[in-house]
């Protein structure tokens, strides 16, 4: 009886470790990749999941430069992921349900790129590749 208990003990500890390392679909990702590519990665990469994940919140920053040093930036421009169409320049932001990936910008290797929002004065600054892949790992370190 005290085999069964202590392996019953162990099974659980195995199963809450696992399940505390499941990563779960962000829903702003339906409207990039398809359910049954997400499930796939859900079941088979947690690893790239999480860093999509990671990605819809810490690829970019979004600040006031003011309307004079935007004049001089590109603007940020809308963009349909899954019809792969670049549309029209973009005025605003929610902040609270933006989603990186319905957005056309280029991200430079070593350097980072703004691009103005508008005629707000917002800029949204895109960090390079490098700080971008330094990061996610500083995040993956201590998490």
């Amino acid at each position: 009886m005290k085999r069964i208990s202590i392996l019953v003990g162990l099974l659980l500890l195995i199963a809450a470790s696992l399940s505390a390392q499941s990563v779960s679909v962000d829903t702003r990702l339906d409207a990039v990749y398809s359910e049954e590519y997400l499930s796939d990665l859900e079941l088979n990469n947690q690893d790239q999941l999480e860093y999509l994940n990671w990605y819809l919140d810490n690829s970019y920053t979004i600040v006031y430069a003011g309307i004079e040093k935007c004049e001089q930036m590109p603007y940020l421009i809308h963009f349909d992921p899954v019809n792969k169409i670049v549309g029209d320049n973009v005025e605003s932001v929610n902040e609270e349900t933006f989603n990186v990936f319905k957005y056309y910008f280029e991200r430079e290797y070593n350097t980072k790129m703004y691009y103005r929002i508008g005629n707000t004065g917002n800029a949204i600054v895109f960090e390079s590749v490098v700080k971008l892949a330094k990061n996610f790992n500083i995040y993956q370190d201590e998490n």
